[in-house]
C-alpha cells in the first residue's frame, strides 16, 4: 500500500508495494503520485482521489492504472518498467496503526482527516472480499425470490448433477432441495421420449453455449410445459457449470390452444347456420304476399347479415391475435390512402378531410392496415351517411399519432368504457365493439396505445404507435 497528502505527494509506500514497481521505498517517498502513473491515467486517477477527499465517512473509490517506478525511480530486480494494477483509496486518519514518514515520525491529517488518503494495490482481476460478497448476496436474493424454477448445476461426464435450487424450484416441480441436490436434474424432471432433448442442451452447455426452447417436463403432479433457458458458466476451476430456468407456461398454451378451436368450431357453424336462415327467409319473402310475413322476414335476413358480419369480424381477429410475425416498418401515410380510397365508392356521401405529412414509417406492420380500416370502418358504418371523417397523422417526438374523427353520435358508452376505460368486459352489442378491440391489440402489440374522446360533437380515436428508427429526431 501507499498513502498520499492533499498535494498528491507520495508521504509512505510499505516495502512490498515498493518491491512490486520495482522501486526502493524510501526513493519513492516525497514524489508526486502521478510520477508514478502511465500516460493518460492520471485524470482518472486524480478524479478518484478527489472523490475520496469529497465523500464522508469511510467511502472508498476504485480506478485501474499502470503503474512504474518512474524514469527517476531506481530499478530494484527484474520487475516490469510498467504494470497494470487496481488501486483502491480510502480516507486515512494517522491514528497510530504503524505507518511513518520514514524519519520515526508518524502522519496524521490534523484538521481534515479526509485530506490524507491511502491506497491499496491488487491486480485487476481479483475482486476484492466486499465486492464478493456483494455480488454473491444480490444473486442469492434473486435467486430465492423469483418465482420461477432454477436450478444451478455441474456438467459431470455429460450428466448436469444439481448443486442448488430456488424455493420455486421446489414449488413447481415438487421435489425437495436436500433430495435432489448432487442428483442428476435428468434423472427427475425429462420424460423418457425427451431424453435425446436433454442430452443436447446438457451438450451445449458443456461446450458453453445458451439454450432457449419449449420443452415438457416431469413434476410431481404430472406433465408441464415450460420455457426453458440454460444459461452456461465457469468458476475458472476448469469445471462447467450452468442455470437452468424453467417458466411453466402450461397454463397459457392450453388456454391458446381451447380458445382457437373454439373460435374455429363456433365461427365455422355460425356461418354455415346463418347462411341457411339467411336463405330461408329471402325464400319466405318471395313467396308471401302477407306485408306481416315479409316484414318479420326482413328483420330475420337483417339480423342474420348482423350476426354473418360479426363473425368475419372474429375471423379477422382471431387472423391478427395468431399473427405472431415480428413488427415491419410501414407508412402510415399510404396506409391511411390505401383504407380511404378502398372505401370512397361504398360511402359515396361520407365527406373525407385528410391532414397527412408526405411520409411517416412507423414500427406496426401490415395489421396497421387492419386497425385502421376497422376504426374507418366504425366510424361510417354508425354514423348518417353524410358523415365527415376527418384523419390526421403527425410526427410527435419518437412517437407517431393518427387521429381518427367523424361528427356522428359517437361510440356507444358499453363499448368504448369496456376498450378504452376500466370497466369490466361486457357482452357487446355489436360487431363495432369486436372492431375496436382489434384496433386495440394491433397497437399495444406493437408498443403503442389507443384513446378515445368525445367533445364539442367530434368523436376521436387516436392511435399512438412508434415511428420507425430511420424516422427518430
Amino acid at each position: 500500500m501507499f498513502v498520499v497528502d492533499a498535494a498528491g505527494t507520495v508521504i509512505h509506500a510499505s516495502d512490498e508495494f515498493a518491491a512490486h514497481l520495482g522501486a526502493d521505498a524510501a526513493a519513492l517517498r516525497g514524489r508526486p503520485l502521478s510520477d508514478f502513473v502511465g500516460d493518460g491515467d492520471w485524470p482518472d486517477v486524480r478524479g478518484t482521489l478527489d472523490a475520496v477527499r469529497r465523500a464522508s465517512g469511510w467511502d472508498s473509490r476504485r480506478c485501474r492504472c499502470r503503474l512504474s517506478a518512474g524514469d527517476d525511480g531506481p530499478a530494484v530486480g527484474d520487475a516490469p518498467a510498467e504494470t497494470d494494477i487496481e488501486l483502491e483509496f480510502v480516507p486515512y486518519r494517522g491514528d497510530g496503526d504503524g505507518y511513518g514518514d520514514g524519519d520515526g515520525d508518524r502522519f496524521d491529517s490534523d484538521s481534515d482527516a479526509n485530506r490524507v488518503v491511502g491506497a491499496v494495490c491488487r491486480e485487476p482481476s481479483e475482486p476484492t472480499t466486499a465486492r464478493l460478497h456483494t455480488e454473491r448476496d444480490r444473486f442469492d436474493h434473486l435467486f430465492d425470490l423469483i418465482d420461477d424454477a432454477v436450478i444451478e448445476f455441474e456438467i459431470v461426464g455429460i450428466e448436469p448433477v444439481v448443486r442448488a435450487v430456488n424455493p420455486g424450484f421446489e414449488s413447481v416441480f415438487g421435489y425437495d432441495a436436500d433430495e435432489i441436490r448432487g442428483e442428476s436434474l435428468n434423472d427427475f424432471i425429462v420424460p423418457p421420449d425427451a431424453d435425446n432433448e436433454a442430452v443436447d442442451f446438457d451438450q451445449r452447455t458443456a461446450d458453453g453455449k445458451a439454450n432457449h426452447a419449449i420443452v415438457t417436463r416431469q413434476t410431481a403432479w404430472g406433465r408441464r410445459e415450460f420455457l426453458y433457458r440454460g444459461i452456461p458458466y465457469s468458476r475458472g476451476d476448469g469445471k462447467q457449470y450452468g442455470f437452468s430456468i424453467y417458466s411453466d407456461i402450461t397454463s397459457q398454451r392450453r388456454a391458446r390452444e381451447h380458445l382457437q378451436v373454439l373460435q374455429r368450431v363456433l365461427r365455422h357453424n355460425l356461418r354455415n347456420e346463418m347462411n341457411v336462415v339467411l336463405g330461408m327467409a329471402e325464400e319466405i319473402r318471395e313467396a308471401t304476399a302477407d306485408p306481416r310475413v315479409d316484414h318479420g322476414a326482413a328483420r330475420i335476413t337483417d339480423h342474420t347479415e348482423t350476426l354473418l358480419r360479426v363473425s368475419e369480424k372474429a375471423r379477422t381477429a382471431a387472423a391478427v391475435l395468431d399473427d405472431q410475425r415480428p413488427d415491419e416498418v410501414v407508412d402510415a401515410t399510404e396506409t391511411v390512402r390505401a383504407v380511404i380510397e378502398s372505401r370512397r365508392a361504398r360511402y359515396p356521401a361520407a365527406t373525407f378531410d385528410l391532414d397527412l405529412p408526405p411520409s411517416l414509417p412507423v414500427s406496426a406492420g401490415p395489421k396497421l392496415t387492419q386497425a385502421l380500416a376497422n376504426v374507418v370502418e366504425n366510424a361510417l358504418e354508425h354514423t348518417p351517411e353524410d358523415v365527415t371523417v376527418r384523419i390526421e397523422a403527425k410526427r410527435c417526438e419518437n412517437d407517431a399519432t393518427l387521429r381518427v374523427s367523424d361528427d356522428g353520435d359517437g361510440i356507444p358508452e358499453i363499448e368504448w368504457a369496456a376498450v378504452f376505460g376500466d370497466e369490466d368486459i361486457t357482452q357487446l352489442s355489436h360487431g363495432s365493439g369486436l372492431g375496436l378491440w382489434v384496433v386495440k391489440w394491433v397497437v399495444e402489440s406493437a408498443g403503442g396505445r389507443v384513446d378515445y374522446d368525445r367533445r364539442d360533437g367530434w368523436s376521436t380515436v387516436r392511435l399512438a404507435l412508434p415511428l420507425a428508427d430511420e424516422a427518430r429526431c
